[in-house]
């Protein structure tokens, strides 16, 4: 297959992400794979984010849209669509690169807010990649709309979908649960002067913005001594996100508090070893409940006991290493505890590998490409065949 392929995030922040899984496997596999991406706005890096470019390595090939700053987002907060200027350009770059090029299929991912919507005019099969619940409803039917397949990371988007009249596909989050199972705990152990300390960590700093998490492991503290909370990975690329909320709930509850910033993907695997107790504190609502978390797998591939908030599709997978409470400091503290006292069974991870998971989708997209082949076929003239006396 030669994919056009939208992924969720700016391809240089996509490592280790799904997409950057996904077509690391299919590539060694014959297909082509044209990336559509973006930067984000620096001022540093004003000329190089409004000039359009293109780099190939091999049958993967990197397109870089234009891109003008979003002021109107800085002050509003509202990134339903992202600049609606920046919406025009991409299409445009999008449409000229599917000119251009004989492709079999349009891949797109939930990046609305950095680039608007995707071109559904493009004269191909369309498939979403649907990571997470889209909380904007009118965004949210424009994608299910013009897509002829939703590829669906959890089983209640598969519901959702389905309900709203789309065609899904299951195709959860994965895992390599090898090069997870490698990391040395005493590396990161001993940089951080953690020896002797139990680690309670934030791997992804996907979370509650309530921040209730924090006032959990103080709440814990009392209990287990020596706790200290590790926070991994960079704050988000939106301007609000940061980390210096997270350092001030701590000094006020009295946690330590050590924050790592963004790391290289092949040391992640030394933090999950390094973890006592893993944490995924969403809130309970619709998109929390949607979700399929790439960090509750990883942890679980390290052999990690994980305390995450009741949520529809964590209840679903049932893992055994998996303890759900509600979203509260209570409820939370009283699990910490228990997952730090207890020794659990690990699920099964063979189904969220991502090289089986490549499998699934290109079975899946070959499947489609080849139904809208035979719709599309002309019709054959009939053929006269002379008669019999």
């Amino acid at each position: 297959m030669k994919i056009l392929w939208i992924p969720h995030l700016p391809w240089a922040r996509m490592t280790g992400q799904r997409e950057w899984h996904l077509i690391r496997r299919l590539l060694p596999r014959g297909h082509e794979v044209h990336v559509v991406t973006w930067d984000l706005v620096r001022p540093k890096t004003l000329l190089r984010t409004i000039a359009p470019g293109t780099e190939r390595d091999g049958t993967l090939v990197i397109h870089r849209a234009p891109r003008l700053p979003n002021p109107i987002g800085r002050v509003t907060r509202n990134y339903a669509r992202g600049f609606l200027p920046n919406e025009w350009l991409f299409r445009r770059h999008v449409r000229e690169i599917a000119a251009a090029g004989s492709f079999d299929l349009f891949v797109y991912g939930i990046s609305h807010k950095a680039v608007g919507l995707p071109p559904f005019d493009v004269p191909l099969p369309r498939v979403f990649d649907y990571l997470d619940l889209v909380v904007y409803p009118d965004i949210e039917e424009a994608y299910l709309c013009n897509s002829d397949m939703v590829l669906c990371t959890s089983g209640v988007l598969v519901d959702r979908v389905r309900g709203l009249g789309g065609r899904p596909q299951y195709l959860p989050n994965g895992v390599d649960a090898a090069r997870i199972a490698s990391g040395r705990a005493d590396i990161v152990r001993r940089k951080l002067g953690l020896e002797g300390k139990t680690v309670v960590s934030l791997i992804g700093l996907t979370c509650s913005p309530t921040l209730f998490f924090i006032d959990a492991i103080a709440a814990a503290a009392r209990a287990v001594p020596n706790i200290v909370f590790v926070a991994v990975g960079g704050a988000g690329w939106l301007p609000h996100e940061g980390l210096g909320r997270f350092e001030a709930r701590c000094r006020k509850r009295g946690v330590p508090f050590i924050a790592t910033g963004p790391l290289p993907h092949d040391a992640v695997a030394d933090y999950y070893a390094a973890t006592d107790v893993g944490l995924y504190p969403g809130d309970a609502n619709p998109y929390f409940d949607a979700a399929c978390p790439l960090k509750v797998l990883e942890y679980s591939a390290a052999g990690k006991p994980v305390v995450a908030t009741d949520l529809a599709e964590l209840r679903r997978l049932a893992f055994p290493n998996v303890y759900l409470a509600p979203p509260t400091p209570e409820a939370f503290a009283a699990a910490i505890v228990r997952a730090l006292g207890e020794r659990t069974a690990m699920p099964d991870l063979a189904p969220f590998e991502w090289d089986a998971l490549a499998l699934q989708f290109e079975s899946a997209c070959e499947a489609l490409i080849a139904e809208r082949r035979i719709v599309t076929m002309p019709a054959q003239p009939e053929h006269a065949f002379p008669r019999t006396a």
